[in-house]
C-alpha cells in the first residue's frame, strides 16, 4: 500500500514541464532514429555532376527522384511511430519534489497518446569555397508537431532538425593573372 501511495502522490509531482521535455525527448529520437534508419547501408546518389568533353563542369543534376522516395519513407516511418500511444520516461528522482534528485534515478515510464504531424523539406545552395570554388550543398529538414490533448497531461511539441544529405565542392579553373581596376 505504501508504495501504490508513493506512487499515486509522485504522479501528482508530474509537471507540465517534465512531461514537455519527455516528450520533446521521445520526438527527437524518433526524428533522429528515423533518419539514421533510412540514410544507413548504401545511399543512392542524390547529386551526379556532368561535364563536357574537355572536363569541365556543365551542370550539377539532383536526383529528385531518389530525394521523393527518401521523404516518402523518413514521414512513413515516423507517421507509424509518433502516432497513438507512446511511453516516454522521467527519471524517479524528478518525481520526488527534491532538487537534488532531479534528472536522476531509474526511468518511469509514462504513457501518452500522441497526435503528430511531421513535413519534410529539401533545400539547396551554393556558398562560395575559395577562388573559382563552389560548394553545392542539400540539406534534408524535418518539422514534427506533436499534442497529447490528455487533461492530465498536456503536451505539445514543435521541433526541427536538418541533416546535410549531399555536399559537393565545384573547384574551376583558377585564372594565372588577375585584374585589378583600381578608382
Amino acid at each position: 500500500m505504501g508504495v501504490l501511495s508513493f506512487s499515486e502522490l509522485a504522479m501528482r509531482t508530474v509537471t507540465e514541464e517534465l512531461t514537455q521535455e519527455a516528450a520533446r525527448g521521445f520526438v527527437l529520437g524518433q526524428i533522429r532514429e528515423a533518419i539514421e534508419t533510412e540514410l544507413e547501408g548504401e545511399l543512392p546518389s542524390f547529386v551526379t555532376v556532368e561535364r563536357d568533353g574537355q572536363g569541365d563542369i556543365q551542370a550539377i543534376r539532383t536526383h529528385t527522384e531518389e530525394l521523393n522516395a527518401l521523404r516518402v519513407r523518413v514521414l512513413e516511418r515516423l507517421e507509424e511511430r509518433l502516432n497513438g500511444n507512446v511511453t516516454v520516461t522521467i527519471p524517479v528522482g524528478s518525481l520526488t519534489g527534491v532538487a537534488l534528485f532531479n534528472g536522476r534515478g531509474f526511468p518511469v515510464p509514462l504513457k501518452l497518446r500522441l497526435e503528430s504531424s511531421a513535413d519534410l523539406d529539401f533545400s539547396t545552395e551554393f556558398t562560395s569555397a575559395g577562388i573559382n570554388q563552389s560548394c553545392h550543398r542539400i540539406t534534408m529538414t524535418v518539422r514534427v508537431q506533436a499534442y497529447s490533448h490528455s487533461q492530465r497531461f498536456p503536451v505539445h511539441v514543435a521541433e526541427t532538425s536538418s541533416t546535410v544529405l549531399a555536399e559537393t565542392v565545384l573547384v574551376g579553373t583558377v585564372p594565372e593573372t588577375a585584374v585589378v581596376k583600381t578608382g
